[in-house]
């Protein structure tokens, strides 16, 4: 019994370690990536080529539910990264009148909805394509996101959490029942005063980072991203985004490499290797 539950130990640690690694690595090609885009800088595009670019947001057409998103009223919305979140009460006082709760909060959905906007540094304007990230993460549908499934999952999360996506100025917390048109006009969210949505945002005239493969869409450049290419957002640059990302390659490198050894112990022992 002891062996079975050192070997089922080893394996959670084992798998853990696995997904600490695929953070690292992800964070070592991320800047990679951007450190020799930045180098480069054409002031020619081509198509497949990758960039970086950094400048400010000119926003043409906002996404979904902008309206109802209560971060700026005098800006207008480029894109928003969003998740759903419920709250889960675990109550271990039982025998009181008023039972002590840990309030827990869940993601069931998240996702990214874009509208057509653009970046300009000064020398180009380039337009930003986020069908790439939605894609990836296999990101919910605000208009369409239903209000039944309220499960967390790996999949719910992988939006919020992208790699990718680093969103921080523009940030806001509110009750479901606050977002207008969300699960639909005859949903009852007033009703869900347990439910919240949170979002990032990027708004027009901000500064906002991209990194990307080029491609020309009809003769105008167009950033996304692609398999070999995975498309970067930060509003807090690149001097700051590359930091993070080199303590994030730090950070999971270190962590990975002690699950790994502590796996390798538990599953030997469990084994009965040693």
């Amino acid at each position: 019994m002891v062996e079975a539950v050192s070997t089922i130990f080893g394996i959670i640690l084992l798998a853990s370690s696995l997904w600490l690694g695929y953070r690292a690595i992800t964070a070592g090609i991320l800047h990679q990536s951007m450190s020799a885009s930045e180098d480069e800088n054409p002031s020619t595009l081509v198509g497949g080529e990758t960039i970086a670019i950094e400048g400010t947001v000119n926003v043409r057409d906002s996404p979904p539910l902008n309206n109802s998103v209560p971060i700026d009223e005098a800006k207008s919305i480029g894109a928003y990264v969003w998740r759903l979140k419920e709250s889960e009460s675990y109550n271990y006082n039982l025998d009181a009148e008023e039972p002590g709760a840990d309030m827990n909060m869940i993601t069931y959905a998240s996702g990214i909805e874009s509208g057509t906007f653009s970046v300009d540094d000064g020398r180009r304007e380039i337009r930003i394509d986020t069908d790439w990230l939605a894609e990836t993460h296999d990101s919910a549908d605000i208009t369409t996101v239903s209000p039944e499934w309220t499960v967390s999952t790996f999949l719910s999360k992988r939006t919020w959490r992208s790699p990718y996506v680093h969103l921080e100025d523009h940030w806001i917390v509110t009750s479901v029942a606050d977002v207008e048109g969300i699960f639909g006009a005859d949903a009852d969210a007033e009703s869900r005063d347990d439910e919240y949505f949170e979002a990032r945002a990027i708004l027009d005239g901000e500064m906002l980072a991209v990194c990307g493969e080029v491609t020309v869409d009809r003769g105008t450049p167009v950033l996304r991203g692609s398999d070999e290419t995975p498309l970067v957002l930060s509003d807090q640059g690149f001097d700051k985004l590359s930091s993070s990302l080199r303590r994030q390659l730090l950070k999971y490198g270190l962590a990975s490499g002690g699950f790994a050894v502590i796996a390798s112990l538990t599953l030997a022992n469990g084994l009965g290797i040693v």
